[in-house]
């Protein structure tokens, strides 16, 4: 091996292995990227997210059952698709034979995925990429044997669906021989339709069923879920065979843009009035006249910067889920078009006039934004009624799709809903036009997949344009805060080394959004508390030494500072006061080895310090020994410690207090404190550092707008 990547990108608890970069599988599917106009570093970046994700799955050169579960996080439209190819490519650079591709929920969807799977290994010529309707009758057993001694490569496509699911663990992998070797499954759009939809019930749904029997059959083998929107894979219950071992995030390339760009002003976004009539009523509403004006001035202007063949310019209409909506727009927007164009044969003709005044005015609005390099109207007035001639209009939706007519026009417009909400890509996507939203309380994936608008749009980014409704608006721009909340909860546990699973599952997020659909998984509203008491005695030998140490280095560090606090007779209280946050994270919370089912351990302090960060606290920390030199002596109950604080001194209140108690006697309304009890297990003997942290009043009430899984 050349190359290889292995420990460095991984958590340290990881069982990764050497991945080989150096074969001809990603050697072609890096040609094909930047062949595709991708950028050395791009291409660079997606070749070692590869090879990172695959390092998790099973070592191909393993034996015995090793089944894993992982998701890969990206950003809607950022590329996902060429990153689980490349991850394909690597797998079989690697003495992978077989991947499965669940292409979607959607016929559409799992025909791009094969199309492009199969463009991407077209040099290659034994990669065969078999799909489970037009190939139905070559998955088998038998045929993958043969397809082995032809030294093929297996890609299968299949729709996300029971039957295809099914099919293929019950005429492939019922062998023994093919079970015992390393599969990779891709789960496209890995939200949507795999998860448990009954696991309220206590049942299972039907794709769900499918996926475990799959699973089930194979003995060594990773399902890696492929998604942007996360939410709901990571509020499914831990113990659940699709919740994640472990996670990747997918930085998109450079040039794309996403919530940040379209949603941190209101450049691109254009409201539509409350006042105005709908779309979906009678008439046609000046909103709607705007987008579709805006549309074919921006063609013009797109076809004077020089349009290189294949390029394309589109514009999405998403008024409902309704196919009786969708037939009532289309025509709306048929007859528009068509008015448009017959009003626009003669420019002299007095018709025309009115006509004139609308695209001057969607002109003028691209010029007021500063477009570079505009033309004047007039050089573009034949170009603009141009557009309106040669567009292509599409419905989109279950009955009606363009299979590839789209790619006969240069312009085209696509009015649709459902089928437009997720995974299909539209190619130069500039205008969008959405009314489409939940009566009531809307989720975040739901909402965030609709955005089509995301992607690499730099070259034209100046031509987009958002219209939408004031609720979608406010939403999106809630989930770009939701969204960086969420990068940055996984960052941060990726990076200090936390297993996947005991990642602190607390998310920020508007009280006007949902995470997820509640038949996947519930929330519910998250408070930090006061008091975050250790509860999980940690008796490991080793890590209760180094627990020492740690402490101890801190203690030796600020010799000087420290103060004695007496009260009465009892042992003394050394204290640090007032260390900055950041500090006592880095070289206690970050270094501290909490017990293994520890619910208040380095995770949750993450989530913490992103939200202090966030809000612009820098809190101080007293840090405290409490009764400093001496035991405390617990019966410690199946690992876990009894209450431990020490309470008033006296207990009656009728005297005066001596002593006010751990809860209360050092708490100030701005400073959080440490505190460090030595607990001695009175059965073995061991005595180990336990923590106590206290977070004061005045920094609890700016952490606000936090949901966890409900219990």
């Amino acid at each position: 091996m050349k190359d290889s990547i292995g420990m460095n990108y991984c958590a340290p608890d990881a069982n990764v292995w050497a991945v080989n970069l150096d074969g001809r599988y990603m050697s072609a599917v890096q040609n094909y990227l930047v062949a595709d106009g991708i950028p050395t570093d791009g291409v660079t970046k997606i070749v070692s997210n590869a090879a990172q994700t695959l390092s998790y799955c099973p070592d191909p050169e393993g034996i015995g059952k090793c089944q894993k579960t992982g998701i890969v996080i990206g950003k809607v439209q950022s590329g996902k698709t060429s990153n689980f190819i490349s991850i394909t490519a690597l797998a079989f650079d690697n003495d992978y034979d077989i991947v499965i591709v669940l292409g979607g929920t959607k016929k559409p969807l799992v025909k791009q995925n094969r199309d492009r799977i199969k463009e991407y290994f077209s040099t290659t010529k034994d990669v065969l990429v078999l799909d489970t309707t037009d190939f139905k009758d070559q998955l088998t057993a038998q045929k993958m044997h043969q397809f082995r001694k032809m030294n093929k490569k297996v890609v299968i496509v299949a729709l996300k669906s029971p039957a295809q699911i099914n099919y293929i663990a019950d005429n492939i992998f019922f062998d023994s021989v093919l079970a015992e070797k390393p599969i990779l499954i891709i789960d496209d759009e890995g939200d949507e339709a795999s998860l448990n939809t009954l696991v309220k019930k206590g049942k299972k749904s039907s794709t769900y069923k499918a996926i475990e029997n799959l699973k089930e059959r194979l003995d060594r083998h990773c399902f890696l879920s492929i998604t942007a929107t996360p939410q709901a894979n990571l509020l499914i219950d831990t113990l659940d065979v699709l919740s994640p071992d472990f996670g990747i995030l997918v930085d998109p390339g450079k040039g794309y843009c996403g919530l940040d760009v379209y949603h941190s002003d209101t450049t691109y976004t254009r409201k539509i009035p409350d006042s105005e009539t709908s779309l979906l009523d009678d008439g046609i509403p000046q909103s709607f006249i705007d987008a579709i004006s805006m549309f074919f001035v921006a063609c013009a202007i797109y076809k004077n910067r020089g349009m290189k063949p294949g390029d394309k310019l589109s514009m999405l209409i998403h008024p409902s889920q309704l196919k009786a909506d969708h037939e009532k727009v289309f025509k709306k927007v048929e007859g528009l078009i068509n008015d448009w164009c017959q009003k626009s044969e003669d420019k002299r003709d007095i018709a025309y006039n009115p006509l004139k005044k609308i695209l001057v005015a969607a002109y003028n609005e691209y010029e007021k934004a500063g477009v570079e390099g505009l033309l004047p109207f007039n050089l573009l007035e034949d170009d603009i009624i141009q557009a309106m001639n040669v567009c292509g209009r599409h419905k989109v939706n279950g009955d009606s799709v363009p299979k590839g007519a789209d790619e006969i026009y240069d312009y085209n417009i696509y009015v649709g809903g459902t089928m437009l909400g997720r995974g299909l890509t539209l190619k130069g996507l500039a205008i969008t036009y959405i009314i489409r939203t939940a009566k009531g309380v809307s989720t975040v994936d739901t909402v965030q997949q609709r955005a089509r608008w995301f992607g690499y749009k730099m070259k034209y980014l100046d031509l987009c344009r958002i219209f939408a409704v004031g609720k979608i608006i406010r939403e999106f721009q809630e989930i770009r805060d939701h969204e960086e909340d969420l990068w940055e909860t996984v960052r941060a546990a990726k990076c200090q080394g936390t297993n996947f699973k005991n990642m602190a599952r607390i998310f920020a997020l508007s009280d006007d959004l949902k995470m997820t659909r509640s038949s996947v998984a519930r929330t519910e509203n998250y408070t930090f508390k006061f008091w975050n008491k250790q509860r999980e005695f940690q008796d490991i030998q080793e890590y209760v030494e180094s627990n020492k140490a740690i402490l101890a280095a801190v203690r030796i560090e600020h010799e000087r500072g420290i103060v004695i606090r007496q009260f009465g007779e009892g042992a003394p209280f050394a204290i640090i006061p007032g260390v900055e946050f950041d500090y006592v994270k880095k070289q206690i919370f970050d270094k501290f080895c909490f017990a293994t089912n520890e619910k208040f351990n380095r995770s949750v302090v993450d989530k913490l310090a992103i939200l202090l960060k966030r809000k612009g606290l820098q809190p101080k920390v007293d840090i405290i020994w409490m009764r400093d030199g001496t035991f405390s002596k617990h019966a410690i109950d199946c690992g876990h410690i009894p209450n431990y604080s020490v309470g008033r001194r006296p207990q009656s209140l009728s005297k005066p207090a001596i002593y006010l108690g751990d809860d209360y006697q050092f708490i100030s309304a701005d400073t959080m404190q440490l505190q460090i009890h030595e607990i001695q297990d009175i059965v073995t003997g061991v005595d180990s550092p336990t923590l106590a942290f206290y977070i004061p009043k005045n920094v609890i009430e700016k952490l606000t707008n936090l949901v966890i899984q409900a219990e």
